[in-house]
């Protein structure tokens, strides 16, 4: 992946820019040079060692967001300005240390506001100090950019003349190319100003190829969808067949001569049995109503004919009750016809015969 690196002046402008490329440097410019029109995505910009203060915290077994709580408490307690009005960073744990850098809010407000008024957001902003290497002892020096830093175990500064003699005091210093120092640092640096306040805002990005395979998946579960109900319907449609086979096959038990449509010719007969009638249920159903309404009235028989008439057999002590039981059977609906009583044992009996009104 390209890489766009931006070096910042201490006077807050910019010095030069570098494109890597496969770990290597594939073109550079200073202030003056003009940047290529197609930029990497990547951008990196490296900040001056003069506008921040390193310092080195026992940190280390802390989480990144608790760590720079503790930090903030830290450097609340030794700086002049007020908090609030710094920004406070934190590096990746070195065993129990880190690195901890400390810029005042607006001198990192305005590299960002001068850079993205250019189209450019970096994606970090890394401590030029810092790309040097921690020594075990003594000092590292390189120049970075516009401005020679300087690191040792425990400060990391840029040089300065009369504070760097008195810092470094007869310490070795060893000097070292910065090319592969800054190059090493894209990949994994130590510490990133972009945190906390000024961390980058992510864009939110549509995903193209993820929506395709979204849709590719809800094609595939709608196709599988409608298969299913296919295969339902294609169910439904053989069992609907089997059951009309199996009462053709019953009916055929009753009207063999019935044809191809034999449970048709088994409706017809029954329709046909029944008459002008209301069929044997109904009508039944009303005359017996009726004889356990009247007293002392029995039923001798029912008979149900083919021309839909219910013939019932009545005994009944009187011609009173005869007509009472008469009477009910009309009040159902039902026409009675009853046929002339005779006695029989001190009670009378006749026929009523009964079907539609």
């Amino acid at each position: 992946m390209s890489t766009l690196i931006l070096f910042i002046a201490p006077d807050d402008r910019l010095h030069g820019w570098w494109i890597a490329d496969g770990g290597e440097v594939v073109a550079r410019g200073d202030a003056e040079t003009v940047l290529p029109d197609i930029l990497p995505a990547h951008v990196v910009a490296i900040a001056p060692a003069e506008a921040m203060t390193i310092h080195v915290a026992e940190l280390g077994s802390l989480a990144t967001a608790q760590a720079r709580t503790a930090a903030r408490l830290l450097v609340a307690e030794t700086s002049v300005a007020p908090i609030e009005t710094q920004h406070v960073a934190v590096g990746e744990a070195d065993g129990g240390d880190r690195s901890v850098a400390v810029i005042g809010n607006g001198r990192i407000e305005a590299w960002l506001e001068s850079l993205q008024a250019h189209g450019i957001d970096p994606d970090a902003i890394l401590p030029a100090a810092l790309l040097l290497p921690r020594p075990d002892s003594g000092f590292v020096r390189a120049t970075i950019g516009a401005e020679t830093v300087l690191r040792s175990r425990s400060a990391a500064f840029a040089e300065e003349a009369g504070l760097t003699e008195l810092l470094v005091g007869d310490a070795p210093v060893e000097d070292v190319d910065p090319e592969p120092l800054v190059l090493a640092g894209l990949g994994a640096p130590e510490l990133d100003l972009r945190q906390g306040a000024f961390a980058k805002r992510r864009r939110f990005q549509i995903d193209w190829p993820l929506v395709r395979r979204l849709a590719k998946l809800g094609g595939a579960v709608a196709a599988v969808t409608l298969l299913i109900a296919i295969v339902q319907i294609v169910r439904y449609g053989l069992g609907a067949d089997r059951l009309d086979a199996e009462a053709q096959a019953v009916a055929r038990t009753v009207v063999p001569d019935g044809g191809p449509d034999a449970v048709g010719a088994l409706q017809a007969r029954r329709a046909a049995r029944q008459g002008a009638g209301l069929g044997f249920t109904a009508t039944a159903g009303a005359v017996i109503a009726a004889v356990q309404a009247v007293p002392n009235v029995e039923l001798s028989s029912l008979t149900f004919d083919a021309d839909g008439l219910l013939r019932a057999t009545v005994l009944a002590p009187g011609a009173a009750e005869a007509e009472t039981l008469r009477s009910r059977i009309r009040a159902a609906g039902l026409d009675v016809e009853a046929t002339p009583f005779t006695s029989q044992g001190g009670r009378i009996r006749g026929e009523f015969r009964i079907g539609r009104r």
